[in-house]
């Protein structure tokens, strides 16, 4: 019984290496051109960055300054939770900058906002925190 199993497993031990020769090399790409083309992938991708732009909106300015090497800039950010096509209600941050090398002086401002209307929001307490 010893020796059938000794047997057993040398012929799985050296039949091993003869079944990974046999392997082709890892192609990163064939998933892409066996089931999917690349219009299917570009109209995918489209379709996200379209609901993406629908919800989230960025906006900012930079300016490198005067030669005192003053800096300023903003930065807006609003996230629609319904939709910029169905609601105009947003939630929103708001930062803006100003950095004065001269003085050591540096400004940094930061503002957040809710909707107006929040009878459906779920951001609605009844205690205060």
């Amino acid at each position: 019984m010893v020796r059938a199993v000794a047997i057993a497993f040398f012929l799985i031990c050296t039949a091993g290496p003869v079944w990974a020769a046999d392997v082709e090399p890892f192609n990163p790409e064939a998933p892409f051109q066996q089931g999917l083309s690349t219009s299917l992938l570009r109209s995918l991708l489209n379709q996200a960055v379209d609901k993406l732009e629908d919800h989230i909106e960025i906006m900012g300015t930079f300016d490198s300054g005067d030669v005192k090497g003053d800096q300023k800039g903003r930065l807006q950010f609003k996230f629609y939770p319904e939709g910029k096509s169905k609601s105009g209600e947003h939630l929103g941050a708001e930062g803006w900058f100003h950095v004065a090398p001269e003085g050591g002086q540096q400004d940094w401002h930061f503002k957040f906002t809710l909707p107006k209307d929040r009878k459906n929001s779920p951001l609605q307490f009844e205690e205060p925190l």
